[in-house]
């Protein structure tokens, strides 16, 4: 309480002192004053909040009655009667006694008890703190919780109710028959088509039965039935399983346990494993043919972390996979547009004229580019005006200032490279710079430069690959050379996931909002519908992509869905919402963790109801607002 005084005196003095130094006397001075000092000391009281009295000391207290409406009430006794029908009874019983009624589900609510027929228990998880912070600021003073104990804030709800002084019980349902649970699916988010896919399985729980089993299914068809001892009481039991012979694309996995128990919605979960994916950490594709694809991809495989792919052109359509990238087909200019689209950083070799026009529609928005340009118009994918090549030996000159010169600094008794474009403007951002022969004027080898939206590198110079074929010295040089600029291409952002706007996550738990990333369209506007299985609508909006490039949408039902985005270009594809909720795999509370005795309170805990629910304190702040506004015009001041 001293803290909110000596704030009222200081507001109170600073007022008096505006009022009386810093205006003009008018004959209201006082009366205007008062008003101002009384809504500082309104909002004063506001923010401290103490307890108003509501009722003689010696009156029966307020009841509350905070009725669980998470998942797990609708579990089923060992009599098979559900838990749900034993709380909504006793609930109704306690509110013809005289008790209030809340709902602590998604959000606490009060309810009346005859539209309780109308709700179902769906809640992810049993918090009860926020519902008993609601009602003792509604008046209570004792509070009855039904609830199958399951709770995920006991520390909460207790310390809760001694800060408010408020006792808390428990009225006690009956125990759930057995129950197991599926308590994870492992797999890995990604594969190579033809590599081996190892998953596990856990389950928890309690069981009559000796094992049990657990059926896997890969798109539908079943794969695998894995038999495992029963776990003992909170132990796991755990399998393990392979897939072999997975195609190319997306394909979602369920593991489901094959028993009959109390509570179903734990039974069974959801993988999606991509085998190949699209998405592409990094894509080079040589246009022309030449040695330093072969050298380059090996170091960006090596340096950047990501994955990588290499792909040459062999025909007019046709382009074929480099290296063991666990690609084994070839690609027509379409599928290669698509990975190019998908890409976190894109290296194109041999740009020419022919190629300019499919590489710019292709990475508009690719947040790193490297350029090999073969003429000067293939330099222009990486805005840079080149003239023709100029050939020769070109030996390295200096390493102007520039984001990678701590490495190119050291770049010394190098093999020459063999051609240069020579820069026609001179838009700055050189990292390398040669001389023919080792004098003459120099000329840019390598220009980086940063254009807010992504990251670009135009190689100018020819034949770097003749570092990387020396062993020791150069083939090092070669290596740091690449790393830098990769690293300086990639250092903005986390390299998860090319350019498209998707869910961040294939699969989703019940309640969840579902989160979008839309790397390369920040700032756009773009429309988003979802349907769900039955392809009934199940959401449309327009919406501007943040900075970040991450937004989210409300929480779905559990099911599966399909999204389609429409912006600059078009985008499809599916999610998931798995109904899996690991309410019945928490223990259950002894009744005397949530227990609050009523004369257990803290030493701050008063009798009565907190004066930010009564609506009169903003009534008087708001009124004696206006009223030294009426007052300041009346007299004449501002």
């Amino acid at each position: 309480m001293l803290p909110a005084l000596f704030f009222l005196l200081v507001a109170g003095g600073v007022c008096g002192w505006v009022y009386y130094r810093r205006e003009f006397r008018v004959r209201a001075h006082p009366l205007l004053l008062a008003a101002r000092i009384g809504v500082v000391a309104g909002v004063t009281a506001l923010i401290w909040n103490p307890v108003v009295s509501t009722a003689p000391a010696d009156s029966s207290p307020a009841r509350f009655v905070i009725l669980d409406a998470s998942a797990s009430m609708s579990a089923v006794a060992p009599d098979g009667a559900p838990l749900w029908d034993s709380a909504v009874t006793r609930a109704r019983q306690r509110a013809e006694g005289g008790a209030r009624l809340l709902l602590a589900g998604a959000t606490v609510m009060a309810v009346d008890p005859d539209s309780l027929d109308t709700v179902s228990p769906s809640a992810v998880r049993s918090v009860f703190g926020e519902a008993v912070a609601v009602a003792a600021e509604a008046g209570a003073r004792e509070i009855t919780l039904i609830t199958d104990r399951r709770v995920s804030d006991p520390v909460a709800v207790t310390r809760t109710a001694r800060r408010l002084g408020v006792g808390v019980s428990v009225d006690r349902l009956h125990e759930p028959g057995a129950n197991l649970g599926l308590a994870r699916l492992v797999l890995p988010p990604t594969a190579e088509s033809g590599a081996q896919i190892r998953g596990r399985v856990d389950v928890q729980g309690t069981s009559g039965a000796d094992s049990v089993t657990v059926t896997v299914r890969v798109d539908g068809r079943a794969s695998h039935t894995l038999r495992l001892a029963a776990p003992e009481q909170g132990g796991l039991g755990t399998a393990e399983f392979s897939l072999d012979g997975l195609a190319a694309g997306s394909h979602r996995v369920t593991a489901r346990l094959e028993t009959q128990d109390a509570f179903p919605l734990d039974d069974e979960r959801t993988a999606v494993v991509e085998v190949d994916p699209e998405e592409t950490g990094v894509l080079l594709v040589s246009f022309g043919p030449d040695w330093e694809p072969r050298f380059l991809l090996t170091v960006l495989d090596q340096v950047t972390g990501l994955p990588v792919r290499g792909y040459l052109r062999a025909g007019t359509d046709n382009f074929q996979p480099m290296m063991a990238t666990g690609v084994a087909e070839a690609v027509d200019q379409a599928g290669l547009e698509r990975l190019l689209r998908r890409a976190e950083m894109v290296v194109a070799m041999g740009v020419d004229g022919a190629s300019l026009q499919f590489l710019e529609r292709a990475t508009a928005r690719t947040r790193g580019l490297i350029v090999f340009p073969a003429d000067g118009a293939g330099a222009a994918l990486a805005g840079v005006a080149a003239g023709a090549p100029l050939p020769g030996d070109w030996y390295l000159h200096e390493a102007p200032p520039s984001p990678i010169a701590g490495e190119t600094g050291r770049l010394l008794d190098l093999p020459p490279l063999s051609a240069v474009l020579p820069l026609v403007d001179d838009g700055g951002g050189e990292a390398l710079s040669v001389r023919l022969g080792g004098a003459g004027e120099p000329e840019a080898a390598l220009v980086l430069r940063d254009e807010g939206s992504r990251r670009v590198a135009a190689v100018l110079a020819r034949g770097f690959w003749r570092w990387a074929f020396r062993d020791g010295v150069p083939r090092e040089h070669y290596r740091r050379l690449w790393a830098a600029v990769g690293g300086w291409i990639l250092s903005e952002g986390p390299g998860a996931g090319g350019p498209g706007v998707r869910p961040a996550e294939p699969v989703l738990g019940p309640g969840t909002p579902v989160r979008w990333r839309g790397r390369g369209y920040e700032g756009e506007e773009i429309s988003l519908s979802i349907t769900d299985s039955a392809s009934a609508p199940t959401l449309d909006t327009v919406t501007v992509v943040p900075p970040g490039a991450l937004f989210t949408t409300p929480p779905l039902p559990p099911g599966r869905y399909e999204y389609t985005v429409a912006a600059s270009d078009t985008a499809a594809g599916a999610f998931e919402v798995e109904s899996f909720t690991e309410e019945m795999l928490r223990r259950a509370l002894d009744p005397a963790e949530l227990t609050v005795p009523a004369g257990e309170r803290g030493p701050s805990a008063r009798s009565g109801r907190p004066l930010r629910t009564w609506p009169w304190p903003y009534l008087l702040v708001i009124g004696l607002l206006c009223a030294e506004w009426i007052g300041r015009r009346r007299a004449g001041l501002r």
